[in-house]
């Protein structure tokens, strides 16, 4: 999510409130009735569309599209705009094609890509624009850099400190004692390795192999032959789309996929006609998203999203730039960077745009719970408590339902 938000371009802007829109589409704005404000809030969006984490893509952007509506609803003199990019992978320079020219519109803030190495291609373009961005689902610890940042980024996904600390603890609570993890060797998959790796060895349990492998691989023979070699009695797998031919090559070596555990990034990858891998458990930060939620983002996507890994925390992270902008009275991005940290925490409690600016109105100091959490940003703008949830997959179809959560702290 980049946009150049060129503050000379926009004037100190008075917010009320935002007035009914229709939700963007890919590439669109959506903009609210031209009532009241004396400027618009203009959020851009960079999520994926096509490349490796299209999958992710339609789930972030309907909790974009939703908090947008709702936004836009709560006041008609309060005027939100969504524009929403592409931001592909890493083999191509989308994501910065699409930061540029949300740049150039003069975007007040930006929704920021939801791979960590996809993040990294757009941040000094971002951070120099000195706009702010939030991501919902980069999770590389690596990116907790406030000097580098201009204190412009934040996320409202925890760092993978706490998936891959949450996703260890899991694999030592089910009683496995010689685990090997499988990779891919960039900067989502070395930071979560490494934790997870940390984490087991500081439970006593032996990482038997430490596998990496070139993200967008086809071929796994090799690297499965080695970390089956080890004879573990767990496996962990970090990919993204790979996974399709990983679990193709686990499954030729007759694999027991009860004892897979897979993160964020392969939850829900896999589907009907691909290898069956019924028993595999996956780990991805943030919450179920509530039933109500989950209604609003179906309607959203106009229809049934396949996963809705990370739609609350895009829905909050649009959500919290509104009430930044509502709080400092103005939508350029110094005012919203400078009240983020502020409306997230250390006020009285509220749940949704509209009863947070009602408060916000009255010239209280508010503390917004989401649907992802408590979402108490630090100074370094990552958040200090989240959840981790816990999925299972079930039948043929490889359909991953909901099984748990937990509650980590930084």
């Amino acid at each position: 999510m980049a946009l150049k938000a060129a503050a000379a371009s926009l004037s100190v802007m008075v917010l009320a409130a935002c007035g009914s829109s229709s939700s963007s589409t890919a590439g669109d704005s959506a903009s609210g009735s031209a009532a009241g404000a004396s400027g618009t809030l203009k959020i851009g969006a960079i999520y994926p569309q096509t490349g490796s984490l299209a999958l992710l893509g339609p789930a972030a952007i309907a909790g974009a599209k939703v908090a947008t509506d709702e936004i836009n609803a709560a006041d008609p003199s309060f005027k939100t705009e969504l524009t929403i990019k592409d931001s592909g992978d890493t083999t191509t320079d989308i994501a910065s094609s699409s930061a540029k020219a949300l740049l150039s519109a003069g975007t007040s803030a930006i929704l920021a890509p939801e791979s960590s190495a996809v993040t990294k291609t757009v941040f000094s373009t971002i951070t120099n624009a000195k706009v702010p961005f939030i991501s919902p689902a980069a999770t590389d610890p690596s990116l907790t850099n406030p000097n580098k940042s201009n204190g412009m980024f934040f996320r409202t996904v925890p760092s993978d400190l706490l998936q891959g600390q949450a996703l260890a603890q899991k694999i030592v609570s089910d009683g496995h004692k010689k685990v090997a993890i499988l990779y891919m060797n960039e900067a989502y998959g070395t930071g979560l390795n490494t934790q997870i790796k940390n984490t087991l060895q500081a439970n006593n349990v032996q990482v038997a192999a430490d596998v990496p492998f070139t993200p967008n691989s086809t071929n796994f023979n090799a690297e499965v032959g080695k970390v089956l070699a080890a004879k573990p009695d767990a496996l962990v797998v970090i990919s993204f789309d790979e996974l399709k031919a990983i679990s193709a090559s686990l499954q030729q070596n007759k694999f027991d996929f009860k004892t897979f555990y897979g993160t964020d990034g392969n939850n829900g990858i896999l589907g009907k006609g691909d290898p069956d891998i019924t028993g595999a458990q996956f780990s991805t930060p943030g919450v179920n998203p509530a039933s109500g939620l989950k209604a609003k983002l179906d309607k959203a996507n106009g229809k049934a999203l396949s996963s809705y890994s990370y739609a609350a925390e895009s829905y909050d992270a649009t959500t919290l730039i509104a009430l930044a902008a509502a709080q400092g009275k103005s939508t350029t991005p110094a005012a919203i960077q400078k009240n983020l940290i502020s409306v997230s925490k250390d006020g009285t409690k509220c749940s949704s745009f509209k009863e947070c600016y009602a408060l916000i109105q009255k010239g209280t100091d508010i503390d917004y719970e989401g649907e992802s959490g408590p979402i108490d940003f630090n100074d370094s703008g990552d958040v200090t408590k989240a959840s981790i949830s816990f999925y299972k997959t079930t039948g043929p179809d490889n359909k991953t339902p909901w099984v748990s959560q937990q509650t980590s702290s930084l």
